[in-house]
């Protein structure tokens, strides 16, 4: 099944998917090849904070002692 959406672009979007459009046929499939782009992108763990933190300094086994209180500041430091 198909559904039918409606989006606002500014004018340089609107522009940017014309020109990629030209090559491709449609600014709706261009849009389609962009959705399709990103959900088939893998995360990598190295990339993630969050990732990087639990895979490869997990809490209680880094340099420093961890806890909830401090989650924040030790994984994204803020």
């Amino acid at each position: 099944m198909r559904r039918r959406t409606q989006l606002y672009l500014d004018e340089d979007q609107y522009r940017w998917l014309k020109r990629q459009a030209g090559s491709r046929g449609s600014i709706a499939s261009v849009v389609r090849g962009l959705i399709d782009g990103a959900r088939d992108r893998k995360p990598k763990p190295e990339q993630d904070p969050l990732l990087r933190y639990l895979l490869y300094d997990p809490p209680g086994s880094g340099a420093t002692p961890t806890s909830v209180e401090t989650l924040d500041e030790d994984v994204y430091g803020s």
